[in-house]
């Protein structure tokens, strides 16, 4: 048996990061040089404003490009661009700049918006705490899920990633190497936050821990 597992949740703040884009070309020039913890932002984070269902255009760029440029095409690019399928947010970024480079390129005029209307460019500056939800075997591991918070789910599968540098987190990794549910682990780290929302995630993960200790008993 190995180390319990401790559940982690976070709080934070929205910080402006000076940068805004009013069109397609200043979008594609900020997406080349803001943080990367910008690009986590608004590509991650808009997983908290998506309560009830996994609807279209879910990161910021995609919802910004259809409801203040009226570019419907590019919108479902930006939009089917799943953060899942990469490691780091370089990777990301660069997916990003490739789908507006492409567009720009085709040689259309693209309108400036409003002022007001422009992408405003944000960063997380986030607390990390622990939550005093401890597990040590499977039935404490479900007993804490089922009062963790979103923002400790979204820690511990989301930003794991990007922590551990691979596709896996936090909960698939203990479970794996502490507990040795390597199914369990491996069902768990194929769920895909952009499938569903934070919430959909938080259920589908106590049904699969809640089956595999029907199973068991």
């Amino acid at each position: 048996m190995g180390q319990p597992f401790e559940f982690y949740s976070e709080t934070g703040i929205r910080i402006w990061t000076g940068i805004k884009a009013d069109n397609l070309k200043s979008l594609l020039e900020a997406v080349r040089t803001v943080r990367g913890s910008a690009i986590f932002y608004h590509m991650h984070h808009s997983l908290f404003r998506r309560h009830f269902t996994a609807a279209d255009y879910m990161n910021d760029f995609a919802r910004w490009v259809l409801l203040n440029q009226s570019q419907e095409v590019l919108a479902e690019k930006l939009a089917s661009i799943d953060p899942w399928e990469y490691n780091t947010v370089r990777e990301v970024r660069e997916v990003l700049m490739d789908y507006l480079d492409r567009y720009i390129g085709e040689g259309e005029r693209f309108q400036r918006v409003p002022a007001g209307s422009e992408f405003f460019f944000l960063e997380q500056r986030s607390a990390l705490f622990p939550t005093g939800l401890v597990a040590a075997n499977l039935k404490e591991f479900f007993s804490c899920l089922q009062y963790a918070s979103c923002s400790t789910f979204f820690f511990h599968l989301v930003e794991a990633r990007l922590r551990l540098g691979r596709k896996s987190n936090d909960f698939s990794e203990w479970l794996g190497n502490s507990l040795g549910e390597s199914e369990l682990a491996q069902r768990i780290a194929s769920i895909s936050p952009y499938q569903y929302n934070l919430w959909g995630i938080r259920e589908k993960v106590l049904s699969l821990v809640g089956e595999r200790l029907a199973d068991a008993s």
